[in-house]
């Protein structure tokens, strides 16, 4: 019995800008006579992804067809298709795939379009984050906004876009969206530790320790939190 197709291995290669090894990964499975239908999906799903990577558009589009031409409620591949056809300009198509993923969610159901704008969401970070593995810190901040207008309620993306902020230089940028972010969620830990680490990175040791000390007060047995305030004690002891 032949092995299944190992999909991680492959978003590894993909995240690691090894595009060639992850295409012919993907070829593999497609050229592999009886491979399941679910591994065929992923394949494509997974070459699409490498195409459009590679700057290949039209080869990404035909990955993503081919997958709803076997499955047309295949959700991923719809909103992979959609963005993609956004992205070269083609909105009355993206539109109508749109539209493909609204009835694969049943529409009709009560919250189905907050789920859908959901599922964009993850798709954009998705992107985003490999984007940011690149290094490609523009197109990283613009698929985070995309995710974040579609679900504000993932405050993990705003920390995520104060990093890109700070990778493209614009510290004032990410110190102001992390500050605002813990103002409206001052509980949301994940955030107050990225904004004292900005403040430590930028030799604000005071406020980079009131910080993590609030942190510490909402979370008193977190070793992360703990091992950022003896790394504050130690840079205050050092420069005084």
């Amino acid at each position: 019995m032949e092995a299944r197709f190992d999909a991680e291995k492959t978003k590894k290669l993909i995240a690691e800008r090894r595009f060639a090894e992850a295409a012919s990964d993907c070829e593999a499975v497609l050229a592999r006579e009886g491979a399941s239908e679910t591994d065929v999906k992923s394949a494509l799903q997974l070459l699409g992804t490498c195409h459009y990577f590679e700057g290949r558009p039209a080869r990404s589009i035909e990955c993503f067809k081919k997958i709803l031409a076997i499955d047309p409620k295949h959700t991923d591949a719809a909103i992979s298709l959609s963005v993609m056809y956004n992205d070269i300009g083609k909105y009355d198509e993206a539109s109508r795939i749109y539209r493909v993923a609204n009835q694969s969610l049943q529409l009709k159901k009560p919250g189905a379009d907050e789920i859908l704008d959901r599922k964009f969401a993850i798709k954009h970070v998705e992107l985003g984050d490999l984007y940011f593995k690149c290094h490609r810190y523009n197109e990283a901040l613009e698929e985070y906004s995309k995710a974040i207008n579609l679900d504000p309620s993932e405050l993990r993306v705003r920390v995520k876009l104060a990093k890109v902020y700070a990778k493209k230089g614009f510290v004032s940028r990410s110190l102001q969206e992390l500050q605002l972010l813990c103002h409206e969620h001052p509980g949301f830990l994940e955030g107050r530790i990225q904004l004292g680490l900005m403040f430590f990175s930028q030799g604000n040791v005071i406020d980079a320790r009131a910080e993590w000390e609030r942190a510490l007060s909402q979370d008193p047995h977190n070793p992360e939190i703990q091992t950022y305030l003896e790394m504050a004690r130690n840079a205050s002891e050092t420069t005084t």
